[in-house]
């Protein structure tokens, strides 16, 4: 036998190419056995050993929890129970500095600095899966994404700051007004859903500190409240910005029938979205309200105070959780708010007290059963319950066909029509009775009547089911009524 640092002269035997490969690979020589083991020993082996590609084991003992984690996944370990397919091409992995050799406490210190950068860089989205699908379905063709992008600008994440400094998300908000001071300074007023400040009509107390997000999900900015209305379902809030803000054109009022989109920002202020139709529905004095418009599809998470927004990207109304249908409530509403209270610092609306529907978005054989009498519009009494209203023989059933001489008017329209009543009542605070004339059909009898209805109105934010009693009884200029209606 040879000696194993020497290769053996003796002649290998050549292979049959009529033979298998494995009894070729099978005819070896001594020598080449005694060559591979005195490969270890060869000068320059040791530099061409593979490094070791991180610290050993008593070394990692003394890392922080999350530096050892990171090395963990350096190193490529996997979780146990992790099955990985041959065949399957190998995960991209952050590519970590190596490990200090010396274990100096000021190396060990750097690399636990390099490897925050490199984890920085590795939580960049390039290709994730969708967060939300029901957003990814909503918002498909390139055009409808550009459109709900420049919207998105303007709407932003609200929040309740708790005890110990954590922010609990509660709804959304619209950047609807920005402006500048003398100074250089840059405001905004943010409106979104008043429950986020009161609670049973009433607001919260105490009150709880509010921040902003922005859509950049990185500023987060303390936010006041100026004013609140519980009927309108709004808040406003203001913030001091350090840059102006993107702001989307802002239109008329929905119409029914009408595509829009739900926008909206979730917990970590990402966008949420969903598509759906103005639904041919009016439903009188739902949650002591007539104004609502009603919409096709759900809201997203943090949809209360969210943006409805046109095809073209004009905001046309604020979402609000409603039972069995999301609400609308219009922009043209919420702008007449805010514009009212810019002049007056409150909010005035007469108190019609009549729950009505417009024939026009009546059942057609309804409306055909009403066309009998001559009555082409108006509006159908669904409930009374102002006792000056009774007074004057208005009763579940009858037809108003005209308001103030105007008919032709859906519940959203005679809402605004009605705020511009109550603008006219805060200019001339004297007069604190307004009258309004009504023709009013009784359909039983085919008679129809003029009727002057003296109406009072309601300035406060909260809700008081007391104090409107109490607005009804002085109108009607009687005290007795009160025990009637409670």
């Amino acid at each position: 036998m040879s000696s194993p640092s020497r290769r053996s002269s003796v002649p290998l035997p050549l292979p049959d190419p009529s033979s298998s490969r494995s009894e070729t690979s099978a005819v070896r020589s001594e020598g080449d056995a005694a060559e591979e083991k005195s490969e270890e020993q060869r000068p320059g082996r040791r530099r061409r050993k593979r490094k070791q590609r991180g610290p050993t084991r008593p070394t990692i003992a003394l890392l922080t929890e999350e530096a050892k984690q990171r090395l963990l996944r350096a190193e490529g370990q996997t979780s146990p129970g992790t099955t990985v397919s041959p065949f399957a091409p190998a995960p991209r992995r952050p590519q970590y500095p190596p490990f200090p050799e010396d274990g100096n406490v000021e190396d060990v210190r750097k690399w636990n600095d390099e490897c925050h950068e490199v984890k920085r860089d590795k939580d960049i989205p390039i290709k994730t899966e969708p967060k939300d699908p029901y957003t990814t379905e909503a918002i498909q063709s390139s055009r409808d994404k550009v459109v709900v992008l420049q919207a998105a600008r303007a709407i932003v994440s609200i929040s309740h700051i708790m005890d110990d400094g954590q922010r609990r998300p509660q709804c959304t908000g619209i950047i609807i007004k920005q402006w500048s001071d003398d100074t250089g300074h840059h405001h905004a007023t943010i409106v979104t859903y008043s429950r986020i400040v009161c609670e049973a009509g009433r607001k919260r107390d105490p009150l709880p500190k509010l921040s902003v997000c922005l859509p950049n999900k990185k500023t987060v900015l303390d936010a006041e409240l100026i004013y609140f209305n519980d009927h309108y379902d709004i808040a406003l809030l203001h913030i001091n910005l350090e840059v102006t803000m993107e702001l989307p054109s802002f239109g008329r009022g929905p119409e029914y029938g009408q595509e829009v989109f739900v926008l909206a920002r979730d917990g970590e202020a990402s966008l949420r979205a969903r598509r759906g139709d103005i639904q041919w529905l009016e439903e009188s004095d739902i949650l002591g309200r007539d104004h609502y418009m009603f919409l096709s599809c759900d809201i997203p998470e943090g949809g209360n105070g969210g943006m409805v927004i046109d095809n073209d990207g004009v905001v046309r109304g604020m979402a609000i959780y409603c039972s069995p249908y999301p609400a609308v409530t219009s922009i043209s509403t919420i702008v007449k708010c805010i514009d009212m209270f810019m002049q007056f610092n409150q909010v005035a609306r007469p108190l019609f007290g009549i729950g009505v529907r417009t024939i026009a978005l009546l059942d057609v054989q309804l409306q055909e059963d009403i066309s009998d009498f001559g009555i082409k519009g108006g509006f159908l009494v669904d409930r009374v319950y102002n006792p000056v209203a009774e007074d004057l023989g208005i009763k579940r059933g009858n037809v108003i066909t005209s308001i103030n001489g105007k008919g032709a008017l859906t519940l959203p329209e005679l809402e605004d029509y009605l705020l511009l009543l109550g603008w006219g009542y805060l200019e001339d605070k004297l007069n604190c009775i307004k009258d309004i004339k009504l023709r009013v059909c009784d359909l039983k009898s085919g008679v129809e009547i003029d009727v002057t209805l003296p109406v009072r109105f309601y300035d406060k934010s909260e809700r008081s089911s007391l104090d409107v009693l109490l607005v009804f009884c002085h109108a009607a200029d009687t005290s007795c009524k009160v025990g009637r209606l409670l």
